[in-house]
């Protein structure tokens, strides 16, 4: 049985109801053979390196006026300046055959996701989803924005083509920058960018960007759209059995619906990495909806005085579970099946008709073989669906702790600073997923009765207030032989 504490973390709570780590399920055809290769074997190294500069120390990016910025050419070889950096990106060779990109130098993955040959579509998606495992938002426009003006000063086909990908990046990436990285720094680049395509007459460009820039900074997100309504309190309180199954199931998949769109694939990412709230808050969120709504499930239940109103409660949870799992809505339904299943519940008496109503339930939350049954209940599922994303948010922090961020020096002929690709490409392949179900979303009204009635789900007692109640419900042997 699993014990559900209440935690200060909310993700940290979310991702403790299904406790454990399991290794990614692969969902791209494309990717199967690539993730199959897990270790530093056949890699081709580059024909060219950059030259070491041990004694330069990183500087935090910031950012940079665009405006003032020269096009000449540098002094110093540049690698963003190249046409092509494919001698300088780590392969994997099969057969004297090269394959998929492996690594290489920041800069050389930069390039090589902007130009115009040899690079692949897969490649640059896989690099545009996971690049802030490696390089920020802001460095990342800054080295983009360089390349894009100094390819369109050049007078020709190529460098004309590199310049109209790398600004197809920039656009992209602006488009899905997240409101934590939307700060001063990259605001005064990106700003300063679009001036200086209006000062060399690319209006059609700098239309582009400012638009999108202004979009990204207008998408604020304020959770009580969601679980607030304007209606009046009402005279007389509603109660669980005012409302259908089915009603209850609808609107809590409006709720999960809504703010399972707004996570961003960087949260996901960041939170595998540093479990960072302020850069999450999207993802927590939506975590702590599943947390609130599940302690408001055990509170309904274990706070009702008699047996057969907590048998009433606990089997119209089981009828609204049905309809989640019908819908699709794995989120809602295992935060109700977590409630069900928390000891203070499951150790009480429940008769055999309860017992029987949950038995096709239960064995979803087998923790056997990394959750198999949950991953092939989400496997048949069609969408739309809201998927619990603990699941999800596991197997990224798997991946990150089980793969260096580099490759070995002496996988590259002593090269340092080589970025491992490949654990960018495990967590595409994560994060595709996500992005695939993003594509549907329900069509539900929202009900602002029934939304109304369930108050936020604030109307739930503690973890030590149910242990209290339970215990009172039926005390511990232990406790009786005491008193006896």
């Amino acid at each position: 049985m699993i014990v559900m504490e209440q935690f200060d973390n909310p993700v940290a709570y979310y991702l403790q109801i299904l406790p454990g780590t399991s290794s990614t399920t692969i969902d791209l055809d494309n990717l199967s053979d690539l993730l199959n290769q897990t270790d530093f074997n056949c890699l081709r190294p580059p024909n060219k390196f950059l030259e070491d500069t041990p004694h330069i120390v990183e500087l935090p990016p910031k950012a940079i006026d665009w405006q003032r910025e020269l096009s000449s050419v540098p002094s110093e070889k540049d690698l963003l300046l190249e046409h092509d950096a494919v001698d300088y990106v780590i392969f994997r060779e099969k057969e004297g055959k090269v394959l998929e990109v492996r690594g290489g130098p920041k800069d050389a993955l930069v390039v090589y996701a902007t130009q115009s040959t040899h690079s692949s579509l897969l490649y640059q998606e896989a690099f545009l989803i996971t690049f802030r495992t490696f390089i920020s938002a802001l460095e990342l426009v800054n080295k983009l924005i360089k390349r894009y003006l100094y390819m369109s000063f050049a007078n020709d086909a190529q460098s004309e083509s590199i310049a109209r990908h790398t600004f197809s990046v920039i656009v992209r990436i602006i488009d899905e920058v997240t409101q934590y990285e939307l700060d001063f720094d990259l605001i005064t680049s990106v700003t300063s960018f679009v001036y200086r395509l209006i000062h060399d007459g690319n209006f059609t460009y700098s239309r582009i960007l400012r638009t999108r820039l202004l979009d990204r900074l207008k998408d604020s997100f304020d959770i009580n759209t969601v679980l607030g309504t304007n209606l009046c309190k009402p005279k007389k309180p509603h109660d669980l059995f005012d409302f259908k199954s089915a009603e209850i199931a609808c609107q809590l998949t409006f709720i999960d619906s809504q703010l399972y769109h707004r996570i961003e694939s960087a949260e996901l990412l960041w939170w595998s990495q540093e479990q960072n709230e302020k850069k999450s808050k999207n993802l927590v969120n939506f975590t702590e909806q599943f947390n609130n709504l599940s302690f408001w499930v055990r509170t309904l239940i274990i706070t009702q005085s008699t047996q057969k109103e907590r048998e009433r409660h606990m089997m119209k949870f089981v009828k609204i579970m049905k309809h989640l799992r019908e819908m699709c809505n794995f989120n809602s339904y295992l935060a109700i099946l977590s409630a069900i299943m928390s000891t203070p519940l499951a150790r009480l008496e429940w008769s055999k008709n309860i017992k029987d109503a949950l038995k096709e339930h239960t064995a979803v939350m087998d923790t056997a073989q990394s959750y198999k049954n949950y991953r092939a209940l989400l496997q048949t599922a069609k969408p739309p669906c809201v998927p619990y994303i603990g699941i999800i948010l596991q197997d990224l922090t798997f991946v990150h702790a089980g793969n260096p961020d580099t490759i070995p020096t002496d996988r590259c002929h002593g090269a340092k600073n080589m970025i491992n690709f490949l654990k960018r490409w495990n967590q595409f392949a994560i994060l595709d997923s996500i992005r695939k179900l993003k594509k549907w979303n329900y069509d539900i009204k929202k009900n602002d009765i029934v939304v109304q009635y369930f108050n936020g789900f604030k109307d739930r007692v503690d973890e030590e207030r149910t242990w209290q109640l339970s215990h009172q419900i039926k005390p511990s042997n232990r406790k009786s032989k005491m008193q006896s």
